[in-house]
């Protein structure tokens, strides 16, 4: 971030005389560039700002004019009110109308709400001036929506008549969601004629009421609130929750006896919080979107009667219940029972035909596990054929490693290595003339063997077994060698069907949830948690990586270099590898080198040959980091800006007057006008030279351009 702090003290010069000279310019893009750095650089309540505005209103160029009037807002003051109706009267275009009506709202001025009634209900040509009358329509319907928004947000409740007879104009457009919109802003009143219409009319329009009244203040309705619970619909009845008691009955009542599973769901989502035994209560509903909300609001202890019952309830919902809801059991489980989660929540997580969502909560669970075969159950899911799973698993390790634990900090490093999965497993072959499996659902697991585990000494082995006959069995048991149970019936190929998950719409669907070089993606993965494990094995593997064939598996290591540097664990091996990434053909590496060298400032040497790379992040990174001299003031002509800024924030670090003045030489001389707009924002001495520059009398007028333009866009 560029500092704004000022080089010496210093008196921030009035801009407005220069700017108002050029107002007076026979050029229209002079004017126009004037008008806005005036809107940009006068200081609120500036009466010659606001009077020259004023009168640029009267300006032959319409684009003068439009951005005269859109610059009012800020300046304008409530006598104001009666030149800006003119304009938006008189002018005939339709920019100079829009900004007008919003000058207006800004100034909330009650006197205009005739005018914009008129506008609402027709063209008013008898009022109003329209620039042509072959478009008068267009730019009419444009500014029409415009003054409803505006009637709206005036809180003009006379004008709520004349808005729903612009709605049932058969011969206008469809102005639902603008008069919706505004009545919406209405209070008690809009709510009304809102509900009214949620409760007669159908599609759309209901729709759109509904979401109009969602946006409303709750308090408009507040008074309805009986009418809104005996209604027929759930979408009407959910406003309901905007405005109940928590503590209420009729929250209660929502909660337990509405007959839309989904609305009793939002409302102990509503309501459950403040009201604890709401979800033990919903404990008996035959909804599963229902009961997997209570699961994950039950306070525990709970009494012994429902706490005793639960386990059992909570397994039998892991093995055969839907997304959500096994989801929220497995959540439970290892809360309320976790001596029993392991072999279950092992299973779920490896069964291809359960639904995605359970899976990644079985794993997640899973990790917050802490028996002694933890580590080697998230060791075992590293080798499953679904990414989300892996990634998990590999979550919890990073955190375990993070932690202290010795085997997962080893598997870490194998898996950055890639020396985690046997050759066999690393890669998933697939039958390209096969039918896309679904997207919403992983594919089979049916390869999904662990390539290794931990032995009794609690070593990390080669698993010659394979991982999944080990699904049923205790990783304690499998450690001490005893029986497997039988094999598991082979699982389906889809998942459940779905409102959401149709045959129709699975056929449309291709598998997006990752590689088949599972082992490459794997190792990316372990590498970008990298920072979260200290120690000597994982920075040596972070910097083997760096050496790899392979772009994406080297990238991954120099990123993860470059969080060992940020972190400042990066050992001398590591600085020589950023070195040699620095010419490395791979121009993101480049990049991410260039990075953790700048992170040692006895390396930054090395950054000088950067300058010239072909990557734009590269030079800006060689710039901010090692230019001096000619070299930073000629990165201030870069065709790239992330360049130039890099060049701007080395100069004005500085703090050199003399600095700053070539800068702004060197940018007002390149017409690099946003780099220069950056400039006139974090440097007064630039913002100095320029309104000098400015005020000069013979100044080429493509000079002035520059000068308007950044200092409208480099806003005080």
């Amino acid at each position: 971030m560029l500092d704004q702090s000022p080089l010496s003290p210093f008196i921030r010069p009035d801009p407005v005389p220069a700017l108002l000279r050029h107002l007076g310019s026979d050029n229209d893009v002079i004017r126009t560039g004037a008008v806005r750095a005036i809107a940009a650089q006068a200081a609120g309540g500036d009466a010659r700002a606001r009077q020259a505005l004023l009168a640029a209103l009267m300006d032959e160029d319409p684009d003068v004019r439009t951005d005269a009037m859109a610059a009012l807002p800020g300046l304008a003051l409530p006598e104001d009110a009666e030149t800006i109706r003119r304009s938006l009267a008189g002018d005939p275009v339709r920019e100079v109308k829009h900004a007008a009506i919003e000058c207006l709202v800004a100034l909330r001025d009650a006197g205009s709400i005739a005018l914009l009634r008129s506008l609402v209900a027709s063209r008013a040509e008898d009022q109003v001036a329209w620039e042509d009358e072959t478009d008068a329509w267009d730019d009419w319907l444009d500014v029409q929506i415009a003054a409803i928004d505006a009637l709206g947000v005036l809180q003009a409740q006379d004008a709520i008549q004349d808005l729903l007879a612009a709605r049932d104009d058969e011969y206008g457009q469809n102005l639902d969601e603008a008069v919706f919109r505004a009545l919406a802003r209405m209070g008690a009143e809009g709510a009304v004629w809102l509900l009214s219409v949620a409760q007669t009319e159908t599609g759309a329009p209901r729709k759109r009421a509904l979401a109009a009244l969602a946006s409303a203040d709750p308090a408009a309705f507040g008074d309805q609130i009986d009418y809104l619970l005996a209604d027929h619909s759930a979408d009407v009845r959910r406003l309901a929750l905007l405005v109940l008691d928590p503590a209420s009955d009729a929250a209660r009542d929502l909660v337990l006896s509405d007959p839309d599973a989904d609305l009793r769901r939002d409302a102990l989502l509503a309501f459950g919080g403040a009201v604890p035994d709401l979800a033990v209560a919903c404990l008996s509903d035959a909804s599963e979107s229902v009961l997997a909300a209570a699961l994950d609001l039950l306070v525990l202890p709970l009494d012994a009667d429902v706490q005793d019952a639960l386990p059992a309830n909570a397994l039998a919902w892991l093995e055969h219940s839907g997304a959500r809801l096994a989801a929220a059991a497995a959540r439970l489980l290892v809360r309320l029972a976790p001596e029993l989660a392991a072999d279950p929540l092992m299973r779920l997580a490896r069964s291809a035909d359960r639904p995605l969502e359970a899976r990644v909560a079985a794993v997640t669970a899973l990790a917050e596990l802490r028996d002694v075969a933890a580590t080697e159950r998230l060791i075992a899911l590293l080798s499953n054929e679904t990414q989300q799973v892996r990634t998990v698993a590999l979550r919890g390790l990073a955190r375990r490693a993070g932690a202290g634990d010795a085997a997962a900090t080893e598997a870490l490093v194998l898996a950055m290595g890639g020396a985690l999965l046997a050759p066999d497993q690393a890669v998933i072959r697939h039958d390209p003339g096969a039918a896309a499996p679904d997207a919403g659902a992983p594919r089979l697991d049916s390869a999904a063997h662990g390539p290794v585990r931990i032995s009794a000494d609690g070593e990390i082995i080669a698993d010659e077994t394979g991982g999944d006959a080990d699904a049923g069995l205790s990783t304690l048991a499998a450690i001490q060698g005893q029986a497997r149970p039988a094999e598991l019936p082979e699982a389906p190929d889809q998942a459940e069907d779905t409102p959401e998950e149709t045959q129709a719409k699975r056929r449309k669907r291709r598998a997006v949830e990752g590689p088949d070089e599972i082992g490459c993606d794997l190792q990316r993965l372990a590498l970008g948690m990298a920072a979260e494990v200290p120690g000597a094995p994982v920075a040596e593997a972070v910097v083997a990586a760096t050496g790899n064939e392979s772009d994406p598996i080297r990238l991954a290591g120099y990123q993860a270099l470059l969080s060992l540097a940020t972190a400042g664990t990066l050992p001398s091996q590591g600085w020589a590898r950023a070195g040699i990434g620095l010419s490395d053909s791979f121009p993101p590496i480049r990049s991410v080198a260039a990075e953790a060298i700048a992170c040692n400032a006895d390396l930054h040497s090395l950054l000088t040959g950067c300058r010239n790379d072909e990557d734009a992040m590269v030079r800006a990174i060689a710039v901010r980091e090692a230019a001096v001299g000619e070299d930073i003031i000629g990165a201030l002509s870069d065709p790239a800006r992330i360049v130039r800024g890099a060049a701007l924030e080395h100069i004005l670090s500085a703090r050199d007057e003399g600095m700053a003045a070539t800068c702004f030489e060197a940018l007002l001389t390149a017409e690099r006008i946003d780099t220069l707009a950056d400039a006139i924002a974090a440097s007064p001495p630039v913002f100095l030279l320029s309104c000098d520059r400015l005020a000069m009398q013979s100044l080429p007028a493509r000079q002035v351009h520059v000068l308007l333009e950044a200092l409208a866009a480099g806003a005080r």
